[in-house]
């Protein structure tokens, strides 16, 4: 699957890495921060939390993009390795839990693998979770303009459904963060609601999509 590696994600046939994304929820983000501030000097908890869930964001838009393909990768976040390069941290995963899609997959990597990071490094980094999840809606709104078929163009409905976010979740993220416009319309003129935190960082500017006045 070497189109993943467009979302910084490797399959690998024995992935390894320098920690799983598990540990780094678990009791490991320390280390994980520390490894951050190589390649950007996140002056707060909070701003590292935002930087590593935007990395975090193109492997849930790996599995968005592997389900609109008919796959699914179904291994544990313990069965996700962080790995380094030169533009921070990508990741590896075993090639032996790839499969074909089933029913409710989609709903899986909302709630199994998205989910519990957005929950833990918004108590790590005292962040908001609104932020988070437009941490990873930002690449998935990117993915998805790509694609054409017709299990794309479903599965894009369907996580807009409050429905598929429940009971967990009261309501549908990326539905609120299309801020009452369409997909088409939002994916051809992408602005956030939130600010990732990025122009926090020493010597960085807003991003071009920062909902804040410049």
């Amino acid at each position: 699957m070497k189109e993943l590696e467009l979302f910084q994600v490797a399959v690998q046939n024995g992935a390894s890495g320098f920690m799983t994304v598990q540990e780094s929820m678990d009791n490991r983000s320390a280390e994980l921060f520390a490894e951050i501030s190589q390649t950007v000097e996140a002056p707060t908890k909070a701003v590292a939390s935002s930087v590593f869930m935007r990395r975090f964001g193109f492997f849930i838009t790996a599995q968005l993009y592997l389900l609109a393909h008919g796959k699914m990768w179904d291994g544990q976040l313990s069965n996700v390795y962080l790995t380094k390069n030169a533009g921070g941290i990508s990741f590896a995963i075993d090639e032996r839990f790839l499969r074909e899609r089933q029913a409710g997959d989609l709903e899986t990597v909302l709630k199994h693998y998205a989910m519990p990071a957005v929950e833990a490094f918004k108590k790590i980094g005292h962040v908001s979770k609104i932020t988070l999840w437009e941490n990873i809606w930002g690449y998935a709104i990117w993915m998805y303009g790509m694609q054409d078929s017709e299990q794309a163009e479903h599965d894009v409905a369907s996580l807009m459904e409050a429905a598929l976010w429940q009971p967990e979740m009261r309501k549908s993220f990326f539905q609120q963060f299309l801020g009452g416009r369409t997909f088409p319309e939002a994916k051809n003129d992408y602005k956030r609601i939130t600010c990732c935190l990025l122009k926090e960082v020493p010597g960085t500017d807003k991003c071009p999509y920062c909902p804040i006045s410049k």
